[in-house]
């Protein structure tokens, strides 16, 4: 029997001191021990996986993260954030945040499943000196009250991979009769070998369209995603319900994602998906990055998408340019995306800045260069810039 799924944000760690917890028989869920543990950037982080397992709706399951520095130098957790519905940060961090050589950091993720199916995300950890993040998965099933026990959790699995969506179900809301709205599915082989896509159905095709542009078969090798539109088409002042059937070659022959919708006279109040921008310098135009108490060579930075309108919010692509004026620091950026954000949803951008040496770096908006562009389906700001300035003045010696 194939799965049907639902659908998919913060983190992280505080106070220093003692040995390593290690899990006790009365922690919930299904946590990695401690022998799972990811380095990344001169530390230890544990677990390398939050698997919380089968969670009832209305209760929270809560696992320990522990960040260890085990190198000989002091180092700066400089950023950390997750994405995926249902996880939260347990207890609050302020970043950045210094460990000693030797020193620990301790809080704990929790999950919280509002509704039923599977649930994932990712937690990303900056650690100032190195480029990127450390991604820890997270992973949990919303189960009904007082069952105490799930069915299988997690994307769907086979023998030649691993294929999970993203949204985990397509919600259109109200649409108005005679209207047509698309949103945008993910499908990534999150495994380790080639899935293949044989057929996507739906179970109305009438009124849930897929697009004719995304072929069958199609094959997507190990972390490759791919993307399908799909459309919603009221004929009637209903409400609708579908479901997509993606056959492909994993276990229970494929995935189910439920589709729904309803018909309205007017499908809309602003009538368009409207981007609202904040970074972490506490602007919506402007990024300033500069290694934690000014030293090191490294700093770390985000940038939060929000949806305030009330259409799908479609962000396919970004643009970094750095300059060419100074070369002694690069910006750079990763996310998770191509990102489809639903009305009253949030993404985020991680940057980072890395110098060579002793460094200021300036934006210069006028001839396009240390700027970020965001490029989205709002009508009024479709390329939103970030203006980025670097300053690393005890980096190199």
């Amino acid at each position: 029997m194939r799965q049907l799924y639902p659908c998919i944000v913060f983190l992280c760690a505080a106070a220093c001191g003692g040995p390593l917890p290690s899990k006790s028989d009365s922690d919930t869920g299904g946590g990695a021990g401690p022998a799972d543990v990811i380095e990344f950037g001169g530390v230890q982080i544990l677990p390398a996986k939050f698997e919380f397992g089968p969670v009832e709706i209305g209760s929270e399951s809560s696992e320990t993260l522990v960040i260890d520095n085990d190198s000989p130098d002091a180092i700066t957790v400089s950023n950390a954030f997750t994405e995926g519905t249902g996880f939260s940060l347990g207890s609050a961090l302020s970043f950045p945040l210094e460990l000693e050589s030797g020193g620990i950091a301790t809080g704990s993720v929790t999950f919280s499943p509002p509704g039923l199916g599977p649930f994932s995300g990712k937690l990303s950890i900056g650690i100032a000196g190195t480029v990127g993040y450390a991604e820890i998965p997270l992973k949990g099933s919303g189960i009904e009250e007082g069952t105490g026990t799930g069915s299988d959790t997690g994307s769907v699995t086979g023998s030649l991979g691993v294929l999970t969506p993203f949204p985990e179900d397509l919600a259109f809301g109200a649409i108005a009769v005679a209207d047509t709205s698309w949103r945008t599915l993910q499908l990534t082989n999150t495994g380790e070998a080639d899935v293949l896509i044989s057929r996507l159905t739906s179970s109305n095709t009438f009124v849930f369209q897929v697009e004719p542009d995304f072929t069958v078969p199609n094959v997507l090798s190990a972390g490759e995603t791919k993307t399908v539109q799909v459309g919603f088409s009221p004929a009637e002042l209903r409400e609708y319900t579908g479901i997509l059937d993606v056959d492909a070659d994993v276990a229970e022959g494929g995935i189910l994602i439920p589709m729904s919708g309803t018909g309205s006279d007017s499908s809309c109040d602003v009538c368009a998906p409207v981007l609202s921008v904040s970074t972490s310098s506490g602007t919506t135009d402007s990024l300033d990055l500069t290694p934690p108490s000014g030293m090191g060579c490294t700093a770390n930075g985000a940038v939060t998408l929000y949806n305030s309108g009330d259409m799908p919010l479609s962000v396919p692509s970004l643009e970094l340019n750095n300059d060419l004026i100074s070369t002694c620091g690069t910006f750079s950026y990763s996310w998770a995306g191509p990102l489809t954000l639903e009305p009253g949803t949030s993404g985020v951008i991680g940057v980072d800045f890395v110098a060579t040496s002793t460094c200021m770096e300036s934006t210069y908006p006028e001839t396009d260069q240390n700027v970020m562009h965001i490029i989205s389906n709002d009508p009024t700001t479709p390329d939103w810039v970030i203006n980025l300035t670097g300053t690393a003045l005890y980096c190199g010696g």
